[in-house]
């Protein structure tokens, strides 16, 4: 198997923003990841579309596949067995200075150091520590700044603390970073709320004016966290079929679009991925009843699915899984029949999203 090579965000970012000033407002999609299967549906969508992407793990996900070298393992095998030629990058989404220097250290391009906790001061410095290490072993950084509401992984804001636009610039400057997200109302999670009105766009125009004014957009890119659209027919397809998910609410498309146009230039979607999975699976086990009765690990898995009917996170009932199933391609196992649905699904969304965000087609339009 050759070896794959992934790219760091700046080069992938710095298309979206080229196409951007060109008239064409372009954001790259970043889709979490935490099983071998998610990461072939990822890579098919950017394939069919003909757009760059980003593929990124959570601590969390590095923790259900007990390490980061096997997230990037992982990926690289599905991007060698997909022949996939596009340009990818593996992110770390919210790590903290430990997870950022080992996911650096693992085979990641890219790192996020999610330092929203502290203060303004103390935020861009300890950014500053992971960015003085990460770029040194040519990783490139995310920053954030303002505070999403919701729960990421051990991350949790009762409420949303807007960025401050004029401070965006600084921020940059004094910490380094490549990338920076900055909070304007999305949130976390599948129940973003049904009130649209806490989305400030503005600030993003603003942080992206500033940038502009001193010089920064070329090399320096805002990213939206907390983007998934929860589409409405996802949720009623899975509670048809058993679940009990309530009061999901996503970001509206045009919002996202909006906030596009406005200077976001990397597009966070984690939420509609599991929701697409756990209803792939559903349905699975509805369209093929008794289908458990000789696998283990079926048996497994809709017992989890049976016990927890909000369940949206595939980690949570996917978790008595044996790791190595979940880290190769399924194929000759009992999971291959149901990945291979779950890899349409993602596939299918993934495609989706890319031509909506405007990245579709620019995939060779991204420099080494």
């Amino acid at each position: 198997m050759s070896e794959s090579k992934l790219t760091p965000i700046v080069p992938l970012l710095s298309v979206a923003e080229k196409s951007s000033q060109a008239g064409k407002p372009a954001a790259i999609g970043a889709f979490n990841v935490n099983f071998y299967t998610q990461a072939e549906g990822i890579l098919e969508g950017l394939r069919r579309a003909d757009a760059p992407g980003i593929v990124q793990a959570s601590r969390g996900a590095c923790k259900f596949q007990k390490g980061p070298d096997k997230i990037a393992n992982m990926l690289k095998a599905g991007m060698a067995n997909t022949k996939h030629a596009l340009p990818v990058c593996l992110h770390l989404d919210h790590g903290d200075i430990p997870a950022a220097i080992n996911c650096a250290n693992s085979g990641f391009s890219s790192v996020m150091i999610d330092a929203s906790k502290y203060d303004y001061v103390e935020n861009m410095t300890t950014t500053r520590v992971i960015v003085e290490y990460a770029h040194s072993v040519g990783v490139t950084v995310e920053g954030e700044f303002g505070k999403l509401q919701g729960v990421e992984e051990d991350v949790v804001h009762e409420s949303t603390t807007y960025a401050d636009p004029t401070l965006v610039p600084n921020f940059f400057t004094m910490s380094g970073a490549d990338a920076l997200a900055v909070a304007y109302g999305t949130s976390h999670g599948p129940n973003k709320g049904s009130d649209i009105s806490k989305l400030a766009v503005h600030i993003v125009k603003q942080s992206y004016g500033g940038m502009v004014a001193n010089g920064l957009q070329n090399d320096h890119f805002l990213v939206g966290h907390g983007s998934s659209t929860v589409p409405q027919e996802l949720i009623a397809e899975i509670n048809s079929l058993g679940g009990e998910i309530k009061n999901a609410h996503g970001v509206p498309m045009e919002k996202i679009l909006e906030a596009i146009a406005s200077g976001i230039r990397k597009v966070n979607i984690d939420t509609d991925l599991r929701l697409g999975i756990t209803a792939t699976f559903r349905k699975y086990f509805t369209d093929n009843p008794g289908v458990e009765a000789k696998s283990e690990v079926l048996t497994k898995i809709k017992k989890a699915l049976n016990e927890n009917k909000a369940v949206v996170d595939p980690r949570d009932y996917l978790a008595d899984v044996p790791k190595e199933l979940l880290r190769e391609a399924p194929d000759g196992t009992e999971l291959e029949e149901v990945m291979v649905l779950v890899k349409e699904r993602i596939a299918a969304h993934v495609e989706f999203l890319v031509h909506k965000f405007g990245s579709a087609g620019l995939a060779g339009q991204v420099s080494a």
